[in-house]
């Protein structure tokens, strides 16, 4: 919080484009994930600016969601080792304001995986298993240039699909020139 602090009050004479277009953005984030109980997050994004006001993306993340599992099976008992990967497509609309910030609306969708060990079958034996379902998601978030290319994204999303859980990250974004290679 004191670095994140020190940022706001250090960089007032920074510059930044939050309203560029034909630019890229790589990201990488950390953050948790809740409604599943609560887990660590981990995940990153690539996207594009097609208009002042509009980015497309691709996001990938990973959470260790230990015992939890994102569809409630019956047919397994005691599930272990639990992973959630989430490939998920995006649009932000970004509503920029000034020269540093940006906040933005997300909707998007793609496909969560849930990867775990349970006993099952007959014999109830532990087995490998792997859930894959289409996820929908929204949310918002806010980009806070530091530099001219660069700056923070805290970010809240939900994500609906078997199961309802939400996932609140931080992090760091950079963008990419349009004459970028």
């Amino acid at each position: 919080m004191v670095l994140a602090a020190a940022l706001f009050v250090l960089t007032p004479a920074m510059f930044g484009q939050p309203g560029e277009i034909d630019v890229g953005e790589v990201s990488a984030y950390g953050g948790g994930t809740f409604g599943m109980g609560t887990h660590a997050l981990v995940g990153g994004s690539s996207g594009y600016a097609f208009s002042r006001h509009g980015m497309a993306f691709i996001d990938v993340s990973y959470s260790p969601i230990g015992h939890d599992i994102l569809w409630q099976r019956r047919d397994v008992q005691s599930p272990q080792r639990s992973h959630l990967f989430d490939f998920m497509g995006s649009a932000h609309i970004r509503f920029p304001i000034g020269e540093r910030w940006a906040p933005y609306a997300l909707v998007g969708g793609g496909l969560v995986l849930n990867t775990f060990r349970a006993y099952a079958g007959p014999q109830g034996a532990l087995i490998p298993i792997e859930d894959f379902k289409l996820g929908f998601q929204t949310g918002g978030g806010v980009r806070y240039f530091i530099g001219e290319s660069w700056g923070i994204r805290p970010e809240f999303k939900v994500v609906v699909s078997s199961r309802v859980y939400t996932r609140m990250s931080i992090g760091i974004f950079y963008t990419l020139p349009a004459n970028w290679p």
